[in-house]
């Protein structure tokens, strides 16, 4: 996710229109953060970046407990036609036909793919990757693979 298009990461908001739980319009940064819930808007660091940016820093892949990153699922991260920040992936796990977009993407992510994370605040937070991390819960998985940046690499990848 880019937290300037939310919609790739946050909301997977990151993220096209085709599938119903990525149609929200384009918006700035600045309305973007507008649009934030409070809950959402404390978790992740204040930080315009840009994803291929955070793919592309030289991170190691380390596994995580999802343990640890479970507490992310009740965050309103995923967008639902076309508005961003109404979707938990709570929500998504207790009635999958109530969010049959983001079921399916939970259902088809790609567990060789590594998560992308930042230490913030004392925590682990998910920056690209709650589908993929919402698949390994389900699958009862104990730990999942995943890069962590600093708050200062993340500040790298601004656009």
């Amino acid at each position: 996710m880019t937290i300037d298009r939310l919609g790739d990461s946050l909301d997977q908001a990151v993220s096209t229109a085709a599938d119903g739980d990525r149609a929200a319009p384009e918006v700035s940064f600045e309305e973007l953060v507008a649009l934030m819930p409070d809950a959402i808007r404390e978790v992740f660091p204040p930080a315009r970046w840009q994803l291929e940016k955070l793919w592309a820093l030289d991170l190691k892949v380390e596994p995580v407990e999802i343990a640890d990153l479970v507490w992310m699922f009740d965050l309103p991260l995923w967008q639902l036609d076309g508005e961003r920040f109404k979707v938990t992936p709570n929500q998504v796990a207790a009635t999958p036909m109530n969010f049959r977009a983001h079921y399916q993407r939970v259902m088809d992510a790609d567990l060789d793919h590594p998560i992308n994370l930042v230490a913030y605040r004392g925590r682990l937070v998910v920056l690209d990757g709650v589908h993929r991390l919402l698949k390994a819960h389900f699958l009862r998985r104990r730990w999942i693979e995943a890069t962590i940046a600093t708050a200062t690499q993340l500040r790298s990848c601004a656009p």
